[in-house]
């Protein structure tokens, strides 16, 4: 999905990653492997992680994006990603980490999802892991596009409890992300089959981006 807000975007300086996780650097270096500008990020600047206080992951994307641009002087560029699921009013949505309990333990928000399914007779329905990659200038314009991979929801959960990988699979009747992901590495989230969507969708955002 593309997003309205400027057509694109001048940028001469270095494009700034607004993250400190080493692996979403990672992904987001490989992505932008390509772009004709110095690529830095927040962990490396040393910069301030700021709250997520958006209702979507779009408003997320973007508070991250203009926080580090603005305490940078830079171009930054940022993610966001959530877990909808359709027969739940599309909870939990950008507030999918939030559901996770202590150290990113996400056995509660399994729980939360099979009562909630529990209270409405279901066993499964359509789900979707969805990210917004954005950008945004010091001044606060930014650009931003959405994309998603669709699935089914699986009750009860199978595999290991990864996040929601144990309850997300491609196509119905198929093995859960986390089954077909055993004994592997989930660590690097880009890589899953969930997050198929990711580096299309960074493309089409880097597209929209001028280099001079």
């Amino acid at each position: 999905m593309h997003y309205g807000f400027p057509k694109s975007l001048d940028v001469s300086g270095p494009l700034v990653l607004a993250s400190h996780n080493l692996n979403k650097i990672a992904a987001m270096n490989e992505a932008l492997a390509g772009c004709p500008v110095e690529l830095l990020s927040a962990r490396q600047l040393n910069l301030q992680s700021p709250d997520e206080t958006g209702d979507t992951v779009l408003e997320n994307a973007l508070i991250k994006a203009r926080s580090v641009a603005r305490q940078s002087g830079h171009t930054a560029i940022s993610d966001d990603s959530g877990f909808f699921i359709s027969a739940l009013d599309d909870l939990p949505g950008a507030a999918a980490v939030d559901w996770a309990g202590p150290d990113g333990d996400h056995t509660p928000a399994l729980k939360r999802i099979g009562d909630m399914l529990s209270e409405r007779g279901l066993t499964t329905s359509a789900a979707r892991y969805v990210t917004v990659i954005a950008a945004a200038l010091p001044n606060g314009i930014a650009i931003a596009e959405e994309g998603a991979t669709h699935g089914h929801l699986v009750w009860p959960p199978r595999g290991k409890t990864d996040g929601y990988l144990s309850v997300f699979a491609v196509t119905p009747g198929a093995k859960t992300i986390s089954e077909l992901m055993e004994g592997q590495d989930t660590s690097a989230a880009h890589d899953l089959p969930a997050y198929a969507h990711r580096r299309p969708t960074i493309d089409r955002l880097v597209r929209r981006i001028h280099f001079s």
